[in-house]
């Protein structure tokens, strides 16, 4: 273990401010007619690269693109354009379009047809139709994100010199579709971008692939398209002699699904879409490298982003609730829901401060400590039963050397006894000794004292009104702690009172009062399948644990860390699974400023319930991916952090025989026997998972 350091906490979690909106453009564009053939790229033999537009290159924050028409609706109706519902309109968008295509001889229709179209059913006349047509192109460049991968492919293609171009089935002209290039950070020359609506002629007949083609002075057998459709961009390129690729990374996954599906029983139909769309969206907007990078980013995006969101969302709403001006986030696991909640609050003006504390069980139950009762006793005894004696006195910062003649008495005085777990009831015994009790006096005092400095400073003790703080969760004993601290630096003993946001507890200290420790998720089958580790890998640090707090120069306190960083879980791949995490926070932090913030009790619903069902999913049956991703995670078992294993190690064909059917295995030493059936089980670990499969078809 490295030496303790001292550590100040400093925030590196801003959020960037968003692009100002781009200008509007004109809807018009310059027709292919005006295009001059150019020269193929020698260094790429020749070829030519074109790729889809939508959902190749860029996506929307909606789960189906005719969603945007419902969030159009909402614009038009602000804009007075609109008295009519929203979801009305949205409906007469989309039959309004489809009956233009259905008429004979029509391959492709134009926006402004569209809206023209839609005219006389709200009373526009040729000017608000073509201000709706245009507010349509403002609605579609709020809703784009890039598709990082492909993005990234087709930006190498331009450094390299390769001949590139866009063609897009839409009824967007090229100038709107440049706009909403733009937005995404893609830059093509005009020329090269190819519009359905403006050539007559779609992908899905062929004939635009043809057309640009003779444009660009390129024969199809020297073109390689990319795109997402099977049929238009794969099938029909190749019956005309062009190579083409699907790029499939838009396709949603099992966790978007199961976000869409589970957000249909809470808030209304855009809320829905935007959840599983910007989980999508958020997804996509980076590309780690390697299938363990990709693995961890999707599961930030699509299942601890949700969850976490939710949780912090609902946190900040209850002390908005309660006249609460700030929250303390407490490490290690508040490093992430603190940065998700500055990006909530980036888009929220809601005037709650959010702050780091840094603080631990040993950092604070010794402090705490009013000689060895109860509290104390489960704190040493019963927490960490696994962990060797040494490691148990250290965390009371009792030297083996101090107490050598009460370890005697206790049988404990051997190198080999202090190297080992101790007997819970032998255990109990020693420290109750008097001795250890006289030892372990001038360490809380001098603990105590530092303790109560920093939280001082850090504004928990003496603030004005009541102290809260956000934590994980599962006993409630840090807060009774922190709670017992803040009482001895308070005048006369009584402190200001407490309050607790957890997203969940299994059990609360007894005697807790009413609302001192609230929760975000209370339904007992939830807690009683939920799995901790993982909810504490989704919330791991970038730091080591606080072992105390010391007095720092200039009378200020600060807080001495295990370690400074945290390599192991930095080197596992910790950023790709927060960069995920704060990707979905942006994305539900845009779609609660659309609103200002008026639905944010039904995305605290609706992600409460999504978020706990694509938890169970990826608890239940990882995928290999996963399972290998995250079961590889470094878990330190016990309160001191020195036994370093995987989450979910590999295991033999009996092991994992027996943890697939769910039975015991004393020698199993993991924290996830779903995700050590999978990891490496090959042929043996997708069967025991379509018996599961099938026996909760057959029992339920």
């Amino acid at each position: 273990m490295e030496t303790p350091v001292a550590y100040r906490f400093e925030d590196r979690s801003r959020m960037k401010p968003r692009p100002a909106p781009l200008p509007a453009h004109d809807l018009g564009a310059e027709r292919l007619g005006r295009l001059a053939p150019s020269p193929p790229a020698a260094e790429h033999g020749g070829a030519l690269h074109s790729f889809d537009v939508f959902d190749t290159l860029i996506t929307r924050c909606f789960w189906r693109p005719e969603d945007l028409f419902v969030a159009l609706g909402e614009r038009l109706r602000g804009t007075g354009l609109l008295r009519a519902d929203a979801a009305a309109f949205a409906a007469r968008r989309a039959a309004a379009e489809a009956e233009l295509r259905a008429r004979p001889g029509v391959e492709e229709v134009d926006l402004l047809g569209i809206h023209q179209a839609l005219a006389p059913a709200f009373g526009w006349n040729a000017a608000e139709a073509r201000a709706a047509a245009e507010a349509e192109v403002d609605a579609e460049e709020e809703a784009i994100r890039p598709i990082a991968a492909n993005t990234r492919l087709l930006a190498r293609l331009q450094a390299e010199g390769a001949e590139v171009a866009l063609l897009s089935d839409t009824y967007l002209d090229r100038a709107a579709l440049l706009r909403l290039l733009r937005r995404a950070g893609i830059a093509v020359p005009p020329q090269r971008v190819f519009a359905s609506s403006e050539l007559g002629a779609t992908k899905r007949t062929g004939r635009m692939f043809m057309l640009a083609a003779e444009a660009l002075g390129v024969p199809p057998r020297r073109i390689v398209h990319r795109g997402d459709h099977p049929r238009s961009d794969v099938a029909v390129p190749r019956s005309i002699g062009i190579k083409a690729e699907l790029c499939a990374a838009g396709a949603p996954t099992r966790y978007e699904l199961v976000l869409h599906a589970a957000a249909a029983r809470r808030g209304p139909p855009l809320l829905r879409s935007a959840l599983a769309g910007g989980a999508r969206a958020a997804r996509l907007s980076s590309e780690p490298d390697g299938p363990h990078g990709r693995a961890l980013r999707a599961v930030g995006a699509g299942v601890a982003g949700p969850l976490l969101c939710g949780f912090v969302l609902w946190a900040l709403r209850e002390a908005r609730r309660d006249g609460l001006s700030r929250l303390h986030f407490v490490s290690r696991d508040g490093q992430i829901l603190l940065r998700i909640a500055e990006a909530l609050l980036g888009r929220l003006p809601w005037g709650v401060e959010c702050r780091y504390l840094l603080g631990s069980r040993q950092a604070w139950h010794l402090p705490a400590l009013e000689g060895m009762n109860e509290a104390a006793l489960s704190w040493l005894a019963d927490d960490a039963p696994r962990d060797p004696l040494r490691s148990v006195l250290a965390r009371a910062e009792l030297a083996p050397g101090r107490i050598g003649p009460a370890l005697a008495r206790h049988g404990f005085d051997s190198p080999a006894a202090l190297d080992a777990p101790a007997p819970p009831a032998r255990l109990r015994a020693l420290l109750r000794d008097p001795e250890v009790g006289a030892a372990l006096r001038p360490a809380v005092a001098e603990r105590r004292e530092a303790a109560l400095g920093y939280l001082r400073q850090e504004g928990v003790l003496g603030a004005a009104g009541r102290a809260a703080i956000v934590d994980l969760g599962w006993h409630g004993r840090l807060q009774r702690s922190l709670g017992r601290l803040l009482e001895f630096g308070s005048a006369g003993g009584a402190g200001a009172g407490l309050t607790g946001f957890y997203m969940a507890l299994r059990s609360r200290p007894a005697g807790s009062a009413p609302g001192e420790m609230r929760t975000f998720i209370d339904a007992p089958a939830f807690l009683e399948r939920m799995n901790p580790v993982l909810l504490e890998i989704f919330c791991s640090a970038d730091h080591g644990t606080v072992r105390r707090y010391e007095a720092a120069p200039g009378g200020r306190f600060e807080a001495v860390l295990a370690e400074p960083s945290n390599p192991r879980v930095l080197a596992w791949g910790l950023p790709a699974l927060q960069d995920g995490v704060l990707a979905f926070a942006r994305e539900v932090a845009e779609a609660l400023a659309r609103s200002g913030g008026s639905d944010a009790d039904a995305w605290i619903d609706a992600l409460r319930e999504a978020g706990t069902e694509v938890f169970d999913a990826f608890r239940r049956e990882p995928s290999a991916e996963e399972a290998e991703a995250f079961g590889g995670f470094p878990h330190a078992d016990g309160q001191a952090h020195e036994a370093w294993a995987d989450c979910a190690p590999a295991v033999g064909p009996l092991t994992r025989l027996r943890l697939g059917l769910g039975l015991r295995d004393a020698g199993y030493a993991g924290h996830w026997p779903e995700a050590s059936v999978r990891r490496g089980g090959g042929a043996l670990g997708e069967g025991l998972f379509a018996l599961k499969r099938a026996r909760a078809r057959l029992f339920g």
